[in-house]
């Protein structure tokens, strides 16, 4: 079961003193998909994610164990945000043909809808893995060797 924390402007709303529990608080105070960020850790793999700009920063390995996972915070943020949606990969250390295959399956679905996915400081090894399975060119799939541009 993944780890997830989410991070809200609703946050504040909480009972500063501690009284309450979560099972205490009202429905209204808890975050829910209007949250500004995601976090999950799962296995081997970290996902930071933020709904506007839709970025994901995924940190560690891409196997099927996370699979699920990962395609859930895809398409949460692909859903809430606007635009393209922007992956960091900087910290990417393992991806298997299943979690590529997931990235451009994500990058089909936001294409059928104006918009695309956007790999941020793809490796060499990476880029590599793409072109050999034909997937560098897949429709709604930019590659970009710098990072996700910040402000």
């Amino acid at each position: 079961m993944p780890d997830v924390r989410v991070e809200s402007e609703h946050d504040d709303l909480a009972d500063p003193a501690g009284d309450q529990t979560d099972h205490d608080r009202p429905d209204e105070a808890l975050p829910g998909f209007d949250a500004e960020r995601l976090e999950i850790q799962t296995g081997a793999m970290r996902v930071a994610a933020t709904f506007e700009p839709p970025i994901l920063s995924i940190d560690g390995d891409i196997d099927a164990s996370v699979l699920p996972a990962l395609v859930g915070t895809l398409a949460k943020v692909a859903h809430h945000g606007r635009g393209d949606v922007r992956v960091d990969l900087g910290r990417l250390r393992r991806v298997d043909v299943g979690g590529l295959r997931a990235l451009v399956a994500s990058a089909g679905n936001l294409h059928r809808d104006g918009r695309g996915l956007v790999l941020h400081a793809v490796a060499p090894w990476l880029l590599g893995l793409l072109i050999v399975t034909g997937w560098d060119d897949a429709p709604g799939l930019r590659l970009v060797a710098g990072p996700v541009p910040t402000g």
